[in-house]
């Protein structure tokens, strides 16, 4: 799937066989368990995605190139995730970059060292029993990969949800510390995550939106972005404009940036206008998923949404063909001039797109003035029963 997907993208042969030896050598050795037939493991259920494959792919489409770079996530596995001796799989991820470090310029852990400190546990700061009967995810890290020439760029994703129960805290509350912590290194870092807390709090408890991950990238912290993650239940398209503003803390989007985010969320959710009101959904990772980035020099974070079209999309064909019309609209396409419809089709090899939802994870928009930089997520369904036949 990596593959075609560089080969689809456009990658040289050199980047192609660089980013697959690199794959084969280090990724697909953090994976777990190869999953024979549909048996998932029952030591770690990996967070990534909701049927607990433990790796995503994504195309990312930039405003400023027709043809999409190639990127994936992953959830590293130890032998031991999820026993007694690794309850949160903590031992796999430095080492994934320790094999990284020759790979990626300029790569720098300082900030993954502080994060995993500060958004972290190791499983010893609470009993076997509470952490074997409580049903919240024990992903506490993700590593991300950007494929670039002959090259990677490294991210981590950190998932605070037990920093929080082991100090009897919100999510907020540990993240909002680990921020307030780099306030000598700069005080924007605090600045921009005050307007984001501030805008939280304005919310009746009950009806907050959930701060789910922080993510970084390995790179000098001056150039590097903290990005917090906030999960809303709320899913109409007006609750969509007054996230990514902040509730108009942040400068409201262009009138051409508006109706491109308008069009990509009627295209991928099949809906005739963005006032139709979207199912209920009552799964661990339904609503709409945002991200606010941090970086030094800043104080006003900048915002990006994830449509979550697992959840709300008709089905895999029909986000497949809402995108590629969104796509068309504005250029983009695959390398040899193939529409994202006929190369999607392409790539899903073990089941037919029109035979449900999840192979499509989210579709995630960030606009740019009237520029939208727009990205598809893809679950490569390791555990789908379909496989069982291939």
């Amino acid at each position: 799937m990596l593959w075609d997907m560089m080969e689809m993208a456009g990658y040289t042969n050199q980047s192609q066989e660089f980013h697959s030896d690199f794959f084969s050598r280090n990724t697909a050795k953090f994976l777990g368990p190869h999953p024979e037939g549909s048996q998932k493991s029952d030591s770690w259920k990996s967070f990534m995605t909701d049927d607990h494959t433990p790796i995503e792919f994504s195309w990312n489409w930039s405003a400023k190139r027709m043809t999409p770079s190639v990127r994936y996530s992953v959830d590293p596995i130890g032998n031991s995730a999820g026993t007694r001796i690794d309850p949160f799989n903590t031992y796999e991820s430095i080492e994934f970059l320790e094999k990284t470090l020759r790979l990626a310029p300029g790569i720098d852990l300082g900030w993954y060292e502080y994060f995993t400190k500060m958004l972290t546990i190791s499983g010893t700061e609470l009993a076997h029993q509470e952490l074997m009967s409580s049903k919240v995810p024990k992903s506490q890290q993700f590593l991300a990969f950007e494929l670039v020439d002959e090259s990677v760029m490294a991210k981590v994703y950190f998932l605070p949800q037990w920093k929080a129960i082991s100090t009897g805290g919100s999510t907020l509350s540990v993240v909002e510390k680990s921020i307030r912590e780099l306030e000598s290194y700069d005080p924007s870092l605090t600045a921009a995550f005050d307007i984001i807390a501030n805008f939280i709090r304005s919310f009746p408890k009950e009806e907050r939106p959930e701060v789910e991950i922080v993510a970084i990238d390995c790179i000098d912290p001056a150039r590097s972005r903290i990005k917090i993650y906030l999960r809303s239940r709320e899913t109409s398209f007006n609750s969509v404009i007054d996230m990514m503003t902040l509730g108009g803390r942040l400068p409201s989007m262009t009138e051409k940036g508006l109706i491109s985010l308008d069009d990509l969320w009627c295209s991928v959710l099949s809906l005739d206008h963005s006032g139709i009101t979207l199912p209920e959904q009552t799964h661990r990772t339904a609503g709409i998923l945002y991200y606010f980035e941090l970086k030094a020099g800043s104080t006003l974070p900048k915002s990006k949404v994830y449509i979550p079209a697992k959840h709300y999309g008709g089905n895999d064909q029909a986000v497949a063909f809402g995108l590629s019309k969104f796509l068309g609209k504005r250029g983009q396409c695959m390398a040899d001039g193939s529409t994202y419809l006929n190369s999607i089709t392409q790539l899903c090899k073990h089941r037919e797109l029109a035979d449900g939802l999840g192979f499509h994870t989210y579709i995630s928009c960030a606009v740019d003035g009237d520029d939208l930089n727009v990205t598809s997520y893809y679950n490569p369904e390791i555990y789908h029963t379909s496989r069982l036949l291939n």
